[in-house]
């Protein structure tokens, strides 16, 4: 480079420097030695790094997402031992009637429906329990059927539900079975003010049952999201490569002036 070159390059420099330090001076006021950040820049900074982490890894969240949740799956459906569930249905009635039609008052109905209630707490009563026990044969204590076997007022009605929850279909089908042999004769023993009576059979479902497989898919699903978020979050902070110009306005705090492109025009 000849010396008239050299010369007019550092002319121009000088003019190109002394302009972006007047551009600099009339947007901020000064240049200052760092950048001041305050509260507001620090939350669009966060914000800023959020959303790149989600822009850049969204590939990774998904599949890990997705890949937890199957997991999650196969958990439930070759882990978790399989159960069968039968039910039964007995409908609580006052002494004052003989059935239930649009004739009987609001009072008979809204004491059924109370009856219901204590009802349910009787069948769920180590005496009931006990009877269950020693019709079948169980090698059971009444704490342990109380696992398997709940009894609960349908909401809003009359009737009340057993429910048995058993590894092996045919032992639900046995106690359920015995709660409606035995239940509603232990219920009218104790309780004079009404009576209880078999609505119909078991109910046996024919599919066995996974506990938990819904709430275990999305919580793994969630376990997945939140470990890939985090992770994707973590690479974005240690990221302090200045890439975009919005990277120099937001941690600089600087205007841009131009762009260097990185090869040159044809």
């Amino acid at each position: 480079m000849s010396e008239a070159q050299s010369a007019a390059f550092e002319a121009a420099y000088k003019v190109a420097y002394e302009a972006a330090l007047e551009a600099t001076q009339a947007v901020s006021g000064g240049y200052p030695d760092t950048p001041v950040v305050g509260e507001q820049d620090t939350l669009e900074l966060s914000f800023r790094k959020i959303k790149n982490a989600l822009r850049n890894y969204w590939i990774l969240i998904v599949a890990t997402t997705l890949i937890f949740a199957i997991l999650g799956f196969l958990y439930s459906q070759f882990l978790v031992t399989p159960k069968y569930q039968a039910s039964v249905n007995m409908i609580v009635q006052t002494n004052n009637v003989q059935t239930v039609d649009e004739n009987v008052s609001n009072e008979y109905v809204n004491s059924a429906k109370n009856l219901a209630k204590t009802y349910s707490q009787i069948l769920n009563s180590s005496k009931v329990q006990n009877e269950v026990i020693s019709d079948l044969g169980l090698d059971l204590s009444s704490y342990e059927l109380k696992k398997l076997a709940v009894a609960e007022p349908v909401t809003d009605s009359q009737i009340v539900r057993v429910t048995v929850t058993t590894e092996n279909a045919d032992l639900s089908k046995s106690i359920a079975d015995a709660y409606l042999r035995l239940g509603p004769e232990a219920l009218n023993d104790l309780v004079e003010a009404g009576k209880c009576n078999a609505v119909s059979g078991v109910e046996v479902k024919k599919d066995s049952i996974r506990p938990g497989m819904k709430r275990t898919v999305a919580l793994m699903g969630l376990v997945g999201l939140a470990l890939s978020f985090a992770f994707a979050l973590f690479r974005e902070m240690q990221n302090h490569f200045i890439v975009t110009n919005d990277d120099v306005k937001d941690i600089l705090g600087l205007p841009v002036l131009g762009v260097i492109p990185s090869q040159p025009a044809v």
